[in-house]
């Protein structure tokens, strides 16, 4: 299986990289999701320039691009043209050898749970290596991962229109999506509590996930009373969890909730216990949310130069565990408290700067575009 990194726009297989321009990137990923299957000029248009005028020639440019920077790569798979119709990808890579190592039901067990270690771990590098590298080292898949890899690397669109994963974690996926990308509290929340009404048609964990990131958008849009409830009702299904990185967040989210309250001493005690939880269970990416957090309650409490230099480490914590949807969620955070507590604060000026950046990266606006659409059409 080719591994599309979007974050370097590159094609990844058993050690080699092609380069794609961001366009040429979309291109092949949307004709490789959807191998075998032709597509017209017009379709490739709306499908890869949906907001944009293109001109008549650039389907047909951007496929001979393509097809020069695949040539190494033949016998992975072939850009045909189909006559009077448009162009087809075709793979020739699809596991034709026969893997022993497939058909080892205590080899899959171990793999899913090296996957799940990773996960709980936050080491989304890790996650993405081992997704990557699949066909070489003869991994099963595993549809869980194989789609949350997908999450953890930002291949949103990939989430949002593929027809490959249960439609209700699709739904789950696009409120998550939707929710780290813009700052309406109130339209992500529509979405959240329809979500969380369905709640017999999700996983535990999914629900729990569902109600723990609602915490968020009620503070976001003040409703302090709404979050306190939300958490009160968790609790216990947090206990029950007995998971390290949902207690931590758990916790994290309590404390914003005591800052917002003006309850000071309650929140640096969440602070202080999350600490602690993560001093026992070193989880990279909650250590990222965990100083993003005390970064905020030392602004809160009149400590600007220590709050940024936390929030800095947080940030680029975060980074490094390359779990895009949490960096988002991180800098929209610190973007609103900033943006609200401290707006004449030099740092602000730069995390927006990182923000755009990262909208400009992952297409925000196509994806919002996208996101409200199946979120309508699947509530």
């Amino acid at each position: 299986m080719i591994h599309f990194d979007p974050d370097t726009y590159q094609a990844l297989y058993a050690g080699q990289s092609v380069q794609l321009l961001p366009k040429e990137f979309a291109l092949l990923r949307y004709l490789y999701e959807h191998a075998e299957r032709s597509f017209s000029r017009d379709e490739l248009l709306d499908a890869v320039w949906p907001l944009e005028a293109p001109g008549d020639r650039t389907v047909d440019d951007h496929i001979y691009r393509v097809r020069k920077k695949l040539a190494p790569w033949s016998h992975l798979l072939r850009l045909d043209t189909i006559r009077g119709q448009g162009y087809k990808l075709t793979r020739t890579d699809a596991r034709l050898r026969e893997n022993p190592l497939l058909q080892d039901e205590h080899f899959a067990s171990d793999v899913n749970r090296m996957f799940a270690k990773y996960h709980g771990m936050g080491m989304g590098a890790a996650m993405r290596l081992l997704s990557a590298n699949r066909d070489v080292l003869g991994l099963p898949g595993d549809p869980f991962y194989d789609a949350y890899v997908r999450f953890v690397g930002g291949d949103f669109s990939w989430l949002l229109e593929t027809n490959g994963i249960d439609r209700w974690q699709q739904a789950v996926y696009a409120a998550f999506i939707h929710a780290s990308i813009q700052f309406d509290p109130a339209a992500s929340l529509r979405c959240f509590e329809r979500l969380i009404a369905k709640g017999d048609e999700l996983t535990p964990a999914w629900l729990t996930d569902l109600k723990l990131n609602a915490v968020y958008l009620y503070l976001e849009a003040g409703m302090t009373e709404r979050a306190r409830s939300r958490l009160e009702g968790i609790r216990p299904e947090i206990e029950e969890m007995d998971s390290p990185s949902f207690s931590a967040l758990f916790l994290l989210k309590e404390m914003l909730l005591a800052l917002e309250e003006g309850r000071p001493v309650a929140a640096a005690a969440k602070l202080e216990e999350c600490g602690d939880l993560l001093a026992r269970h070193p989880i990279r990416r909650e250590k990222g949310a965990y100083l993003v957090a005390k970064g905020l309650y030392l602004y809160r409490q009149g400590n600007p130069a220590q709050g940024r230099q936390a929030v800095d480490e947080g940030i680029e914590t975060t980074r490094q565990t390359q779990f895009v949807p949490h960096l988002l969620a991180n800098l929209k955070l610190v973007l609103l408290h900033l943006g609200k507590y401290a707006p004449n604060d030099d740092a602000l000026r730069k995390y927006r700067g990182q923000w755009n950046a990262l909208a400009e990266q992952y297409q925000f606006d196509e994806l919002l575009v996208k996101t409200n659409r199946l979120l309508a059409a699947l509530l």
